[in-house]
């Protein structure tokens, strides 16, 4: 087993040039398999990352997603995400140079109409995601991925 460390900081200085704001977090998580990619998105959705039961080619184990982060690495255009699972679905634009975070590889989205989700006031039990798509808005550009796993 591995200790993934992650570090957020956010830092800004205001316009008047002294009033400084930010923070820096960290967490620790304890991973055994680290998968780090770059790969070339087009204009039509591929899939760039997929979940099920086992883990396989391209396939992380379900559960076992501790950290998952996906970057767009253009400097112009921007990439859409596609979270999906069964019946459910929803989309994420990453404008340039923008990051996507995941702790999990769980969700839980409303389709329209569905009158009987608690969202909102509650957390419905979510479910496993299926997949991650994406697409880019103009060209082929280049996206990074980096999932760690307990498993």
């Amino acid at each position: 087993m591995a200790t993934l460390t992650i570090t957020l900081t956010e830092a800004v200085t205001l316009g008047d040039g002294s009033t400084d704001r930010g923070t820096t977090n960290t967490q620790t998580e304890t991973v055994n398999e680290v998968s780090h990619r770059i790969m070339d998105v087009g204009t039509n959705f591929i899939d760039i990352i997929k979940f099920g039961a086992a883990a396989s080619a391209g396939t992380f184990k379900d559960a076992s997603v501790q950290y998952l982060r996906i970057t767009n690495l253009d400097a112009s255009a921007d990439i859409f995400l596609r979270v999906s699972q069964a019946d459910a679905e929803y989309f994420v634009k990453l404008e340039a140079e923008d990051h996507f975070l995941l702790g999990n590889s769980l969700m839980n989205a409303i389709e329209d109409g569905d009158g009987s989700s608690t969202i909102g006031t509650t957390y419905d039990a979510p479910t496993a995601i299926d997949k991650i798509s994406a697409k880019s808005s103009s060209g082929t550009i280049q996206v990074e991925l980096f999932v760690a796993c307990q498993d």
